[in-house]
């Protein structure tokens, strides 16, 4: 069966719809290609931006922090989440100073992906940030982070030996590493 856009046009209605302080969650009953109906749950996200921090040409920038879901610290690039009507650039220059003490003076955009898109209409703008001047660290009253400097050679490792899971700062790295970003 081939699909096209009118696939996205069968959406017939919002079942449930609630909002969180952070994200939301929404129930819509859909009609499927071959005429069925069918109900689709996904979480609801404002977006969200990571950079891939370098404070030499060979010393990466990452944050340790506590992830309540996975019941883990995670070693992740410097990320946040954009505001209300936030434009992506604004929110990783932002992100960046608040959770590492860097302002970066080149930035450069990578690509945007969804990390879950079978359950969440999440996307992810990332970014190459150098050049980075120190300021001071801001993190949000309820952040309690640790600024960790590790080589590529150090970066590479904690990934072969699943220390990093995170989506985002994989995408991130392996891609810049490979030269698809």
């Amino acid at each position: 069966m081939k699909l096209t856009n009118a696939y996205r046009e069968k959406l017939s209605k919002v079942v449930f719809k609630k909002e969180g302080r952070v994200v939301g969650y929404q129930i819509d009953e859909v009609r499927l290609p071959d005429g069925k109906k069918a109900t689709r749950e996904f979480m609801m996200h404002p977006g969200a931006v990571g950079a891939l921090a370098f404070a030499s040409k060979n010393e990466i920038l990452l944050v340790k922090q506590y992830r309540h879901p996975v019941r883990q610290f995670t070693y992740e690039i410097p990320a946040g989440k954009l505001g209300k009507g936030e434009n992506p650039l604004a929110c990783i220059k932002r992100e960046l100073e608040e959770v590492t003490g860097y302002r970066a003076g080149k930035i450069r955009k990578t690509v945007h992906v969804w990390p879950t898109a079978a359950f969440s209409d999440e996307v992810i703008h990332l970014y190459v940030a150098t050049d980075l001047k120190e300021t001071r660290m801001n993190p949000d009253d309820d952040e309690f982070l640790e600024l960790v400097r590790v080589t590529q050679k150090q970066m590479e490792r904690l990934i072969q030996t699943g220390k990093i899971h995170d989506s985002k700062t994989l995408i991130a790295y392996l891609g810049w590493k490979s030269g698809v970003l």
